[in-house]
């Protein structure tokens, strides 16, 4: 219709779907029977459907035609599976729908018996059990286990671990397999044992911590073992000493020397078992055998005796060696000496004696146990002075002396005597040495000293006179360095000199001449006879040891000479009363080999490094090992203490060795 000319859409019409043309299908569906291998299943027709029959599948598939019952039978099922059952109805107007009904053969079937049930791991108080995988029809849900009858319930594993048992105990262990339907099986049966509780090991690193003649001590380790260990049985020579005593030592005294001992050690632990084989260890107390006797050879000079001897053996070692002079020690050394001339190997140079005495020597080894090797004295006599004294002070120069008989009879008579004593005075330099080369700046060194001797000689003859003349212009050559030696009624003094002029010879009668001797000492200072030595070892590194020398004299710096033996590394030297420390230069160190040393000359300033001959067969200068600026020093009357310390060298065993030697010292 339209209206103002403009056209309308029609109304809206609702159209309802058509009715459902299929027959309903049957109701109820339902097992009424089952079995391993057949079920069977009902249900109810439809109410006023006119249903003319009934078409039935298993798992879509048709199981024959049509049938107007309300029952089936399914045959030839497999037990435990679960299979889809659907009915419909047909009726004239066509097929209902099908109906489903899921269905499920009961599982009767049990698993297989476990098997290869073993011990696959145990300790004293756990077991560790394990199977293969068993089989059933349908499905294993798991594994059922016993320990000793007691349920530990399922499980789905192969593997079972029981914790907490008895050590040493057999247990009786059961595993069945459970499937699905709750069906189970037969149970594998195992006897099985927890570890043993062993006994404690033996006692290790039993060792002798003390021996003697007549009694020895051992220690030993804690034994190791699963429980704790309460203390240790000590049998001896077959007889228990001590039982589960907690102290790890034992002691045995009043025993025979030189006779063996046996003692063995057990642990004990807390549930009272004991060591099956206990430590062992044989000990001999000690022999009392001394050190074999070192042959002793000796060259004596006039106021020394060189002394040299054999090496000595013994059956604990020998230690060192002791020189005695009239049963008096004189000198130890361990059989290498330190000095500062280097290191001597069993020789020893006895001095301050009196020329033409006789000396009783001896060289005794010490073993570790302090007996001492036989008696090898022998008897040396110093060399006798070639001259007779007829007044005080005697001077020497050489073989000329003053104031002496000398062996061809000729009286040495000295008249006058000046700049030995105090005239003409000796006066120090004005300039103070130091300064650049070091911290020491004190006076320093005096002028040199001019010595002039003067008297007559008279000779028993006139060729004993010629003789003697030639003698005494023969004492010097013009360029050569000699020592003067005076001695008087207090003590013995020396200097080097040399000639400072001409010898003055002039007849005086037919058997007698008036001498002279000019001599000149660079170095005025007049020196005892007999070095002052001392010497310092370090026992360990990093650390430090004194040596402590007391000087004698008047003059107030005495120089002196130092050697420094190795192992060590950025060294310190240090004079205690003044506070000065020389020092090595960073990273400087010696090796413990004792040819590597260095040599400190107080007087000169010098350092010299010794190395092995077949490195470089002479010294050569060491300053450079010495840190820059080194605080040089001198010693002074009275007491002096040298302080060594230093830092351990790598791959080296022991400590540094410092040697120090100086001569007492008058102006």
């Amino acid at each position: 219709m339209a209206r103002f000319g403009r056209a309308f859409p029609a109304p809206l019409r609702l159209v309802a779907p058509p009715l459902s043309t299929l027959p309903p299908g049957p109701v109820n569906l339902r097992v009424t029977a089952a079995a391993p291998t057949q079920v069977t299943v009902a249900w109810d027709p439809p109410p006023d459907a006119g249903v003319l029959g009934f078409g039935v599948w298993l798992d879509g598939v048709r199981q024959g035609g049509d049938q107007t019952g309300t029952t089936f039978v399914f045959s030839g099922l497999v037990e435990g599976r679960t299979y889809l059952v659907e009915v419909d109805a047909a009726a004239e107007q066509g097929r209902s729908d099908r109906v489903p009904l899921t269905v499920t053969t009961p599982d009767v079937t049990s698993p297989a018996v476990p098997e290869g049930l073993a011990v696959t791991g145990r300790t004293r108080t756990t077991l560790t059990v394990s199977w293969s995988p068993s089989s059933d029809n349908v499905a294993v849900a798991g594994y059922g286990i016993r320990l000793d009858g007691v349920s530990y319930g399922d499980q789905p594993g192969t593997t079972r671990t029981f914790t907490g048992l008895a050590a040493g105990r057999t247990y009786r262990v059961e595993v069945d397999a459970v499937d699905t339907s709750g069906n189970r099986s037969a149970a594998a049966l195992l006897e099985a044992g927890t570890a043993p509780d062993l006994p404690p090991g033996a006692p290790p690193n039993l060792r002798i911590t003390d021996l003697t003649y007549t009694s020895f001590a051992v220690a030993w380790d804690e034994a190791a073992d699963e429980d704790p260990v309460t203390g240790y049985d000590v049998e001896f020579d077959g007889t228990l000493v001590a039982t589960n005593q907690a102290a790890r030592i034992a002691s045995f005294p009043g025993l025979v020397e030189n006779t063996t001992y046996t003692v063995r050690v057990s642990a004990v632990d807390q549930l009272g078992q004991r060591t099956m084989s206990p430590a062992e260890l044989v000990v001999r107390t000690l022999d009392d055998t001394p050190p074999t006797t070192p042959e002793v050879t000796a060259a004596a000079g006039e106021e020394t005796i060189t002394v040299a001897w054999t090496a000595s053996t013994d059956d604990f070692g020998v230690v060192g060696y002791r020189i005695d002079v009239d049963g008096v020690a004189v000198h130890s050394t361990p059989g290498v000496d330190h000095t500062v001339d280097g290191p001597v190997t069993r020789r020893h140079t006895i001095t301050g004696l009196v020329a033409g005495a006789e000396y009783a020597v001896r060289v005794a080894a010490v073993d570790a146990l302090g007996q001492e090797s036989a008696d090898n004295t022998v008897m040396v006599a110093t060399t006798p002075t070639p001259f007779a004294p007829i007044d005080t002070p005697v001077y020497r120069v050489g073989a000329w002396a003053g104031n002496v008989r000398d062996a061809y009879g000729v009286d040495w008579v000295v008249e006058k005597a000046s700049g030995w004593a105090s005239t003409p005075p000796v006066r120090p330099r004005s300039a103070s040495l130091g300064g650049v080369d070091g911290a020491w700046a004190g006076a320093g060194q005096y002028g040199s000293r001019m010595i002039t001797l003067e008297g007559v000689a008279v000779a028993p003859s006139r060729a004993a006179m010629l003789a003697a003349k030639r003698r005494i212009s023969s004492v010097l050559e013009p360029r050569e360095v000699g020592t003067l030696r005076v001695e008087d009624a207090l003590r013995t003094r020396q200097a080097r000199v040399r000639l400072a002029d001409q010898v003055s010879v002039t007849d005086e009668g037919t058997v007698a001449f008036r001498w002279a001797l000019t001599l000149k000492a660079p170095d005025p200072r007049r020196y005892a006879v007999a070095p002052v030595s001392a010497s310092a070892v370090v026992p360990d590194l990093p650390g430090e040891a004194s040596l402590t020398l007391t000087m004698a004299g008047t003059y107030p710096q005495i120089p002196a000479r130092l050697r420094l033996y190795g192992p060590v590394r950025d060294w310190t030297i240090t004079h205690q009363e003044s506070g000065t420390v020389m020092r090595a230069m960073t990273g400087s160190s010696l090796p413990a080999d004792p040819r590597y040393s260095l040599s400190f000359d107080l007087a000169t300033r010098q350092v010299w490094a010794y190395v092995p001959p077949e490195i470089y067969p002479a010294p050569r200068p060491g300053r450079s090992a010495v840190a820059h600026l080194p605080a040089w020093f001198m010693l002074l009357p009275g007491v002096n203490t040298l302080t060594v310390a230093g830092q351990p060298v790598a791959g080296a065993s022991g400590g540094p060795r410092l040697v120090v030697e100086a001569y007492d010292a008058w102006v």
